[in-house]
């Protein structure tokens, strides 16, 4: 399975901290994050919420998972980090409030769906054990 490289810049409280990981091409950069031990704002993992919206400064991903991203989205840069699989070497901007507030105004500026919450705790891909 190819990895692409994926730089990530995140902003929070004034702070800033800069990584990098190998992300699989069928892994979504969300859990790639959380598996390295990053806390990273996510709630619904399924792209309707915007709790994990970033901003992609250069490179490619795959966002055909998300059950709610709009053409809009993408021209403006912003992805969902929970759908969003690497197509290529990647760096995203996330500032962990600024970034949602950002893409929250660009979907009301467009008349576009901003949020709704499916299923809570849910991990695509996996099963739940109980």
């Amino acid at each position: 399975m190819k990895s692409h490289l994926v730089h990530v810049r995140f902003s929070k409280e004034g702070r800033s901290q800069e990584i990098s990981l190998n992300v699989p091409e069928d892994t979504y950069i969300l859990y790639a994050c959380l598996d390295a031990g990053l806390e990273v704002p996510h709630v619904c993992e399924q792209g309707w919420c915007l709790a994990c919206a970033a901003r992609l400064s250069s490179g490619e991903v795959d966002m055909s998972d998300a059950y709610l991203y709009y053409p809009q989205d993408a021209a403006k840069g912003f992805i969902l980090l929970c759908s969003a699989k690497p197509r290529s070497e990647v760096t995203l901007e996330l500032d962990f409030h600024g970034t949602r507030r950002a893409m929250i105004q660009h979907r009301l500026d467009h008349g576009l769906l901003v949020r709704t919450y499916p299923k809570v705790l849910f991990r695509r891909g996996q099963k739940k054990e109980g």
